[in-house]
């Protein structure tokens, strides 16, 4: 596997399978599956420092009006850009591309890996979907492997 630009990052490059998506608010402390209790979504690190999320509820329906697309618009998240280390276990991603404009720009995120399991953390922050309300967001990632079929 070729390494990125931060060797730091080295352990993170690859495919990702979305396996949890919780945010718990700051204000009452409930936490919440925004995306259901069995979201799909992936990540993937190139070596040359890209990264991309992108998540959704699962079981999402065909659209049939304008409605429908808004919905389907509500129920995901998707965003890529450069990421950098910025100390351990912190990177900064430099969003040149989401879903939602308002996420473009510099996204701070705290992660752990426990071998082929990636834990992303955000810090305190709101979200297109909630307004002003603050929270912290905690992905859990499964690290993909090629089947003999795609090896």
């Amino acid at each position: 596997m070729q390494g990125t630009s931060d060797p730091g990052l080295d352990p993170l490059v690859g495919g990702w399978r979305l396996e949890s998506v919780g945010v718990t608010f700051s204000d009452t402390g409930e936490r919440v599956d925004f995306y259901g209790p069995d979201p799909d979504g992936h990540m993937v690190l190139e070596p040359n420092g890209r990264i991309m999320f992108l998540f959704t509820k699962s079981n999402r329906k065909t659209p049939t009006s304008d409605a429908d697309r808004a919905g389907l618009f509500n129920d995901m998240t998707a965003y890529t850009g450069m990421v950098r280390l910025d100390g351990p276990g912190r990177f900064i991603t430099s969003v040149d591309l989401a879903w939602n404009p308002a996420w473009q720009g510099e996204q701070l995120r705290f992660f752990t890996l426990d071998g082929d399991r990636l834990t992303i953390r955000s810090p305190e922050q709101t979200h297109p979907r909630t307004g002003d309300r603050l929270w912290v967001a905690e992905l859990v990632w499964t690290r993909e492997r090629p089947t003999a079929a795609s090896a």
